[in-house]
């Protein structure tokens, strides 16, 4: 693997029409000293041939060839072979601001944090316009940056939006044995280890919503456990001092979780996992932690107490006034 500044890995699975858009992203990249570490996970739509073809012509993207098994497994591969100061990722249906990798590197050398992170912007067709990104950053120190990952859609649950130092990141770490939310544990895990990151506020990464993408799938009831097993590790590891942070954080996911099932098409698979969420929202109704937090949002607070007392009304409710992102 050719050394390089940053590392940028790339999983790979049937991607489509959408890749050499995305690679086409990296390659106009401001920032030039980098290695585009392509994973292809076991694709069989012709996408393993498109990346042959760029590390063919362009000696900055290099390709790895998995048996698939899933993004987590391909981007700790991708970490493991890197030879680099920092490490990012890109989604390969996604696109890059062309000063993605220029802006956070600034922000993460000249402020000494080993993270900096930028806003996430969804787009469906049309890509947002590349805005240009601010000259300053600002700094989350300790504790103000594990609020930020739980709390500030600005810096996001996604490893993509970020830069790392690349010594924080381990295979084992990304691959953590999650399907869903294992973005959140990985970062909930190196958060843990910092004294803080330097944010960019400008949208850097453009996040693409289309038929395939995860917000368009029916929940399951693995994606439920999955879910609840990272908020259980983030409630179980927080400092004393976030207490009230990350049980509204916690109760939230529940919230969350309950609503989900509730606007969606009927389920019988998912009957088990909304009994035990609205038993759960009902125990911590009055928990001044939980449902009785002052950090818990109003909405949430109002949306737990309806999936308690009317699931049909909420069913109702929800169906038409919550929507995921598409």
């Amino acid at each position: 693997m050719r050394p390089a500044r940053i590392a940028l890995v790339v999983p790979v699975y049937n991607a489509g029409v959408y890749l050499p858009l995305c690679l086409g992203s990296i390659a106009a990249q401001s920032f030039a000293d980098f290695t585009a570490i392509l994973v292809d996970d076991g694709s069989t739509d012709g996408s393993a041939q498109i990346c042959d073809q760029w590390a063919a012509r362009d000696p900055r993207f290099v390709v790895l060839h998995l048996a698939n098994g899933g993004p987590s497994r391909a981007r700790a591969e991708g970490v493991r072979r890197a030879n680099c100061e920092y490490v990012a990722f890109c989604d390969a249906d996604d696109l890059l601001h062309p000063d993605f990798l220029a802006a956070l590197l600034h922000a993460a050398s000249d402020s000494l944090l080993p993270v900096a992170c930028c806003r996430l912007e969804a787009f469906r067709s049309a890509p947002p316009l590349n805005a240009a990104p601010p000259r300053d950053y600002r700094t989350l120190e300790e504790p103000a940056h594990l609020e930020a990952l739980l709390h500030d859609h600005r810096v996001e649950y996604s490893l993509c939006n970020k830069l790392y130092d690349s010594t924080l990141l381990t295979p084992e770490l990304l691959d953590n044995g999650l399907t869903h939310n294992e973005d959140l544990l990985a970062n909930w895990n190196v958060f843990l280890q910092l004294p803080g990151v330097a944010f960019c506020d400008f949208a850097g990464y453009y996040y693409r919503q289309h038929g395939g993408s995860s917000s368009h799938r029916g929940l399951t009831p693995a994606e439920i456990r999955d879910h609840l097993a990272v908020a259980e590790t983030i409630r179980d590891t927080a400092p004393a001092a976030l207490a009230g942070s990350v049980g509204a954080f916690y109760y939230e996911k529940l919230s969350y979780l309950a609503s989900r099932i509730l606007r969606s098409p009927r389920d019988p698979a998912l009957d088990p996992a909304l009994a035990e969420l609205r038993d759960a929202l009902r125990q911590g109704l009055h928990d001044p932690l939980l449902g009785a937090n002052p950090q818990l949002p109003r909405t949430m607070r109002w949306a737990a107490r309806l999936t308690v007392a009317a699931p049909w009304l909420a069913r109702l409710v929800f169906g038409l006034l919550l929507h995921d992102r598409k």
